[in-house]
């Protein structure tokens, strides 16, 4: 039974890791981790029939199992945080919305960069006292920067341009939550309170929240207080498994280079 089950386990990865790469030219980042995980499954079904590994002491097998155990709990551990991101709210009264870029086609949104844009102009058509942050420099295969872009669609989609605050530096998420800070800081408003959201992709929001909240401590004094909200757009379901384990490593590197306030 622990043979069959190694096995389907192996073949849906496998399986998974040729339908993300044919759809994405073999381009995606942390794609062969579905290759190597179909691996895994096949050793862990079938290590017994392996003579080599048949043979390694019986230590060895036991030290490497609590090695498995232990980073597969710590997986478990960011990926229930990567779903509490995930179930988000929509508070009222938010005096800033930050939306991260996610690339272009052309000098359009991508689709998912377009599904938070979405997400985006819904709330500030319900909010119109809401000022939005479009963060995102120029790639090297961009015609225009992820913020103009984002700018024209919103404008585009009658939202004020008066509403709407450029960042075009940044290439990564932390320096999407730094800059886009450093605008808020730079502003005219000198509230005690200051109360921003954070609007992007379901599995990317714990992660933006986190940055957002180092950042924040960053730029504003202790005397005003800065409340950030994780707001979730909607992402492909297909994809959504690769996102989330790519999303484990994203975070994990953040966390090491310091960008991050963790709630543990």
């Amino acid at each position: 039974m622990k043979k069959i089950i190694c096995s389907l386990l192996a073949a849906v990865s496998l399986f998974y890791y040729f339908w993300l790469g044919i759809h994405n030219s073999f381009r995606m980042s942390v794609l062969p981790f579905w290759l190597l995980l179909s691996v895994f499954f096949l050793l862990l079904g079938y290590h017994t029939s392996i003579p080599v590994l048949k043979n390694i002491p019986c230590f060895l097998r036991r030290a490497f199992t609590v090695c498995i155990c232990v980073v597969f709990t710590f997986f478990l551990l960011i990926e229930s945080c990567i779903l509490w991101g995930m179930t988000g709210n929509n508070p009222e009264h938010l005096d800033y919305i930050i939306i991260p870029g996610a690339g272009l086609n052309g000098d359009k949104p991508s689709p998912v960069l377009e599904m938070r844009l979405s997400y985006s102009c819904s709330y500030l058509e319900a909010h119109p006292e809401t000022i939005v942050i479009v963060s995102g420099g120029q790639g090297p295969t961009e015609p225009i920067s992820e913020a103009e872009s984002m700018k024209n669609w919103l404008t585009a989609k009658g939202i004020d341009n008066s509403r709407i605050i450029m960042e075009d530096i940044s290439t990564t998420t932390a320096e999407n939550m730094r800059y886009s800070f450093s605008c808020i800081q730079n502003g005219p408003d000198s509230l005690a309170e200051i109360n921003v959201g954070i609007v992007t992709s379901n599995f990317h929001v714990f992660r933006s929240v986190c940055i957002a909240s180092h950042a924040a401590d960053e730029f504003f004094p202790p005397n005003q207080i800065c409340h950030i909200y994780g707001l979730s757009a909607p992402f492909s379901p297909r994809l959504l498994p690769h996102y989330m384990v790519r999303e484990f490593f994203a975070i994990c590197v953040d966390a090491l280079l310091g960008n991050m306030n963790l709630p543990f």
